[in-house]
């Protein structure tokens, strides 16, 4: 029988940037585990090219490469999003968020599916951040940004 997967856990769907591929895996030591996500939306669509022949009622179609991304909502936090000086094994943590997108610097990241104990699955890939857009207002009481990492290549799963 199949597992659920419960993101009430709170120990599941865990964000974890890196300049490096092991720095971004799940637990571990000098990832950035980015904190007090809302909501994140891992999505992979082919692309799709649609043609009609005069033979067919129907129209067919093919696939093309896969567009992928990671987004989300998060708020905010200084040392994830402004950088954090003290931090010196992982750019990404010490630039910050709002430094690396502006940089345009490739970065490795991971989503953790069950958490980081062993055999847990995880989806990682590399990419750019973007997508920042931090905003308050009188309603919330704090600041609220989207983000979203436009992935360079491939998703693969993997395990802890």
């Amino acid at each position: 029988m199949a597992g659920v997967i419960n993101v009430t856990s709170g120990n599941q769907a865990i964000l974890t940037l890196g300049n490096t591929a092991p720095l971004a895996e799940p637990g571990a030591v000098g990832g950035l585990a980015i904190p007090l996500v809302q909501d994140l939306t891992l999505n992979t669509s082919p692309g799709t090219v649609r043609y009609s022949t005069l033979d067919s009622t129907a129209s067919s179609a093919f696939t093309t490469v896969v567009e992928n991304s990671v987004s989300l909502n998060m708020l905010l936090d200084d040392d994830v999003f402004f950088g954090n000086a003290g931090v010196t094994n992982n750019s990404v943590a010490t630039n910050g968020l709002w430094t690396t997108s502006n940089n345009k610097t490739e970065i490795f990241f991971s989503v953790a599916f069950e958490g980081s104990d062993s055999a847990d699955y995880f989806i990682k890939g590399k990419g750019f951040i973007g997508g920042l857009a931090p905003s308050a207002s009188i309603d919330q009481a704090v600041w609220i940004s989207p983000m979203e990492i436009t992935v360079n290549g491939d998703l693969e799963k993997d395990t802890v």
